[in-house]
């Protein structure tokens, strides 16, 4: 079943990008992976579209849920650290 939902869940992606222009932030790996400084694979089963209209992807749900526990912490975290991984470090040690 999961298998299934993933393959229709990728063609859903594939048949609206080109119509909003919306493309999985970082390459579809785990938004919450990114946010603690881990490039971790997802086929995008779960996803959280954010307010701003942009897609992010979990390894599974409990990813999701915790990053949306803190959204924005863990996008700026998750963002510098794809920007330059050498800045979330600079960030933890901030923190």
């Amino acid at each position: 079943m999961r298998i299934l939902a993933s393959f229709l869940f990728a063609v859903l992606l594939a048949l609206a990008a080109p119509l909003r222009g919306a493309e999985p932030e970082y390459d579809g790996h785990c938004a919450l992976g990114m946010a603690e400084g881990a490039v971790i694979s997802t086929d995008c089963a779960v996803v959280w579209l954010s307010p701003e209209g942009k897609i992010y992807c979990f390894f599974n749900q409990a990813a999701k849920e915790q990053f949306l526990q803190a959204p924005q912490q863990n996008l700026l975290r998750a963002q510098a650290f794809w920007d330059n991984p050498a800045v979330l470090k600079q960030i933890r040690r901030q923190q």
